[in-house]
């Protein structure tokens, strides 16, 4: 009987213990990602490979080709980047949508 007893108290103690213990909210820092901007990784290209619209808009500036580049942007369209010698002999680099606008 006293271990049927003891139980009992044992049980009901741990009961009450548990019941009475409060909750206590805990504060996480929350901590904000910074923006990442995606960098876009061009690859050479050949000349023969640029757009009809792009070598038109090239042809407007009167600018010739040194190297090219291309990239596919986050929508995947494609990015051009191009260096160029401009007519006054100073080496430019223009970064041209598929259909020949310029980027900014």
């Amino acid at each position: 009987m006293k271990k049927v007893l003891a139980t009992w108290v044992l049980v009901m103690t741990l009961g009450v213990s548990v019941s009475l213990a409060q909750v206590v909210p805990v504060e996480v820092p929350v901590v904000e990602k910074p923006q990442q901007s995606k960098v876009l990784a061009f690859s050479e290209i050949y000349v023969n490979d640029l757009p009809e619209a792009v070598m038109d808009r090239l042809a407007q500036e009167g600018a010739m080709i040194k190297q090219a580049f291309m990239a596919y942007g986050i929508d995947g369209s494609r990015i051009y980047k191009i260096n160029v010698l401009t007519n006054d002999a100073h080496e430019q680099t223009l970064f041209l949508g598929e259909d020949g606008k310029l980027l900014k």
